[in-house]
């Protein structure tokens, strides 16, 4: 697909936009990180990047908050590029809770609770 620029549309315009940038490297998904209270070490190499989070995360849901955060993040890169729409962080957060919120419909009852638990406190 031809889009006009392969620049990060969501902090550093600048920037080309690669995986790394867009997830783990521009300033608005750190501050999404930052707020789910996920640190990422981006000196370690990815492996070892993904362990030192989730330990450090140390909840046991951790991979659920970061695919869903990732796909919200995603979600809100292709909604500024396609639809126009303004970069937000509050239109971040809402895509990430209604779909953290859709999960724990699918989850057992245990998890269910710590997810809700843990999203509260946010």
């Amino acid at each position: 697909m031809f889009l006009q620029s392969y620049n990060c549309v969501l902090y550093v315009e600048l920037q080309e936009e690669d995986i790394f940038h867009l997830f783990f490297d521009c300033p608005f998904s750190q501050a999404c990180w930052i707020f789910l209270g996920v640190i990422w070490d981006t000196s370690l190499d990815y492996g070892q990047m993904i362990l030192k989070a989730r330990q450090e995360f140390g909840k046991v849901f951790f991979g659920e908050i970061v695919i869903i955060a990732s796909w919200a993040i995603w979600c809100h890169r292709n909604n500024i590029i396609f639809d126009g729409a303004s970069l937000s962080f509050a239109a971040w957060r809402e895509l990430f809770e209604k779909d953290i919120k859709l999960v724990t419909l699918r989850v057992k009852p245990v998890l269910r609770d710590k997810i809700t638990n843990w999203l509260t406190s946010l």
